[in-house]
Formats: structure tokens, sequence, C-alpha cells
């Protein structure tokens, strides 16, 4: 009888390490499949976007075969007073071709309830912005700049930045 229970013991112990790495495996099967060829964050002081503060991101790019799903990721505090944030996107090829798109981050409903995911009291909002080939191979540099009138926008925690191969 003490025999028969330790072998059960160990066949219900081998399954349950079985399936534990089964799912271990699965895992990071799926999360290679979905990672973003460049993320990146850049975070305030403070809790506080001031105008003269710009979060800059250098990629580097060695593939112009694909399209790239280009991804923004604002995270603010429950606190922040607005349903929107305005700002520009300034990108610099490695030729030096430039350009600047005013973008605007929805943030809140009419309702005033978060449209992001919200966390305690954090709020992270993702928005696709762009989706483009890169024509050039070498740095590219991303600039994020404050585009509102106010000198300082409190309870922004901090942007990032995600590229990501588009599936087909």
């Amino acid at each position: 009888m003490i025999k028969k229970r330790r072998v059960v013991t160990r066949i219900i112990n081998n399954l349950m390490l079985y399936g534990f790495t089964l799912l271990v495996l699965s895992s990071a099967l799926v999360s290679c499949g979905e990672g973003a060829y460049y993320d990146n964050v850049y975070s305030f002081d403070n809790s506080t976007w001031v105008k003269s503060d710009t979060a800059n991101f250098q990629v580097e790019v060695d593939d112009t075969t694909h399209q790239y799903n280009f991804e923004l990721s604002l995270r603010t505090t429950v606190e922040y007073g607005y349903s929107n944030l305005w700002m520009y996107i300034l990108s610099t090829a490695p030729d030096g071709t430039t350009s600047k798109v005013a973008q605007k981050i929805p943030l809140a409903r009419p309702d005033g309830s978060w449209l992001g995911n919200v966390s305690g009291t954090i709020v992270q909002t993702d928005v696709q912005f762009a989706s483009k080939h890169f024509p050039l191979q070498g740095e590219y540099n991303f600039q994020f700049v404050n585009a509102t009138q106010q000198d300082t926008i409190d309870e922004v925690l901090d942007i990032g930045l995600r590229i990501r191969k588009k599936r087909n």
C-alpha cells in the first residue's frame, strides 16, 4: 500500500513538472513571436513633462524590407487633468531628412472615464501612430515634444516608443 502511494505521488509530481515545463516553454515561444524590434521608455522627473523636456529615442535600423507598426505608450496618473495630450513627433533619418507630425493622444472619454488600462493610480494609453517601411539603413532619431500651451504638464510619468514588425 505504501509503495502504491509513492508511485502515485511520483506520477503526480512528474505530471505537474511536465505541465509546468510545457507552460514555460509555450510562453517563451509565444513571447518570442511578439517581440518588438525596438522598445524603450523615457521617464519624466517628478511626474511632470516640462515644455523644454524632449523624449529622445535612437533606433538602429538594418532591415528596410519589412513594414513596421509604430506605437507610443503614455503613462499618467489618474490625477491627470485633461482628456487628451498633444505632442509633436519629430524624426530624423540617417541621411538627415526630417519630418514633424502633430499627434493627439486621446486619454479619456467625454464622461471622464479613461481609455487606457488603469492599474491602481496609473493609466497606460497605447496608440499606434504610423505603419511604414524604413527607407534607409542606419540610425533614426525620434523625438516626442510637448505641443501643449502649458509650460508643464503634471501627472505624466513616462512615454515610450515601440516598433514592431507588421504581421502579414
